[in-house]
């Protein structure tokens, strides 16, 4: 029987491809891994090379190379990815379990200060509300990279359902009449993207909850997340702000990839506030992390609040 008869078939088209590359290159060698059934049934690895025999030895067409089992090797190098794997969620698993301390901590904190301060305590369980949503926020993407098969990015969509959800049961008390919108493509981002984002998403939705509608009011908050057109404009305006070199300026030709947006239809912020220079810390944080990620903020005030972060995926 032919060779590329025990060949398993998902590994025919590389070994074709790489056969058509030693023919169209007669002067390279070309290696191949994949696998074979053997007669018996069993399956094994093999690494293939070969190279195409010159035309003036008399063998046109023909080819020379050796086949080599690694089963062996492959069998090591799957249980060191497959330990590697468990570590790693090992590791996400007990991140987030220890935010989670933090998180009953605080809340601990809070209901001491409850009890002792009865003049102070609003203010003090506003803030310790706010450190704990944090916590929260950073412990929901390590849940969710525990449980994905690809621990190296997140399903960005995904977990922004989770955060609102968690919000807004957050303050139910206050906001029992708001709807949530959202409008979310499926969008993979990186650790160094994620986390930033999600701690900006959550401050964002937690200004909104907590200030842009009366008690009892009926109001919307929407959010969404999608690949952005070309924003040249955008590159050189953050070009002209940061590029001080020519390694920078070529920075400024990628255009930013995703466009992320938060707005809600309460009476809008101030025209007094000042993005750049305010004492809110929830916005002096927002700043920051747009900065850390490399991105670019716009707000809109009119018809409500609209926050639009665009921003590549690192």
């Amino acid at each position: 029987m032919k060779w590329a008869d025990i060949i398993i078939p998902t590994g025919l088209p590389v070994v074709s491809k790489k056969t058509e590359c030693s023919t169209s290159n007669p002067e390279i060698s070309v290696e191949t891994e994949y696998r074979i059934q053997r007669k018996d049934g069993e399956i094994r690895w093999v690494r293939e090379r070969i190279r195409q025999i010159p035309n003036n030895s008399g063998n046109r067409g023909k080819f020379q190379g050796w086949i080599h089992d690694i089963t062996g090797r492959k069998m090591i190098e799957e249980t060191l990815e497959k330990h590697e794997e468990a570590r790693v969620k090992e590791i996400h698993h007990r991140i987030k379990n220890n935010l989670q301390v933090v998180s009953s901590l605080l809340d601990l904190q809070a209901e001491r200060f409850m009890e002792r301060e009865a003049v102070q305590s609003q203010e003090i369980l506003k803030a310790f509300k706010e450190s704990q949503n944090r916590v929260i926020c950073m412990a929901l993407i390590h849940e969710e990279l525990y449980k994905s098969r690809d621990m190296a990015t997140l399903d960005f969509a995904s977990y922004l359902r989770k955060l609102t959800t968690n919000l807004l049961r957050s303050y139910t008390v206050k906001n029992e009449d708001i709807t949530l919108k959202l409008n979310l493509e499926q969008v993979y981002l990186g650790m160094d993207t994620a986390i930033p984002l999600g701690i900006i998403v959550n401050e964002l939705v937690s200004n909104s909850l907590k200030y842009a509608f009366q008690l009892g009011q009926k109001g919307e908050i929407s959010i969404s997340l999608c690949r952005s057109e070309n924003n040249e404009k955008i590159c050189e305006k953050l070009h002209e702000k940061s590029a001080d070199s020519e390694k920078d300026r070529g920075k400024s030709k990628m255009y930013l990839q995703y466009t992320l947006a938060v707005a809600d239809n309460g009476p809008g912020i101030p025209e007094g506030i000042d993005l750049e220079n305010t004492d809110s810390l929830g916005l002096q944080l927002i700043m920051v992390l747009v900065d850390q990620i490399e991105g670019h903020l716009e707000l809109r005030r009119d018809a409500g609040t609209e926050f639009k972060i665009i921003f590549n995926n690192k």
